[in-house]
């Protein structure tokens, strides 16, 4: 499978940028929505990181996830925002973000044909295999890689 590398060196990139961008963002900007039906980088952040635990159950279904206060209430798709007060502090976010990236690259390294062919455990609106459920997860992924892109270039450019 040749692209296991590429989604390999994807997480990891996807994992540096996002650490990147959240360096320019300080209190308050954490919950910059230049308007109501957008999300902010709190839960940009940590949607990520939750969806990172469903793809580390995809590639291993025995392995044992840590769950971080209440993730699954405020960054599951299709939670609504909560009070800011909820959300952990950015660079606790970003740390658990990366971690769990470091298992999606350990666990792709490992990963078989036949597994990535297999019927999925989950019943997503998206494919029915592993693999056509973590590749969607990886494109949705840099979705919201865009979408931090954009809060960071409206924040930067509003501080000049």
């Amino acid at each position: 499978m040749n692209i296991i590398p590429l989604m390999q060196q994807g997480f990891a990139s996807s994992s540096k940028r996002v650490a990147k961008m959240a360096e320019n963002f300080s209190g308050d900007e954490a919950f910059f929505r230049p308007y109501d039906k957008v999300n902010h980088l709190a839960w940009e952040i940590g949607h990520l990181a939750f969806i990172r635990n469903t793809i580390i159950k995809l590639l291993n279904p025995s392995e044992k996830i840590e769950s971080y206060g209440n993730e699954r209430v405020i960054f599951a798709p299709g939670t609504p925002l909560q009070p800011n007060e909820m959300y952990g502090s950015i660079s606790e976010t970003v740390e658990i973000l990366q971690k769990r990236g470091e298992k999606i690259i350990e666990l792709l390294e490992n990963l078989t044909q036949e597994h990535w062919d297999a019927e999925s455990q989950f019943k997503l609106p998206f494919g029915t295999t592993v693999g056509s459920q973590i590749w969607t997860f990886f494109m949705h992924e840099s979705f919201h890689l865009g979408e931090i892109s954009y809060l960071k270039n409206i924040v930067v450019r509003n501080k000049a």
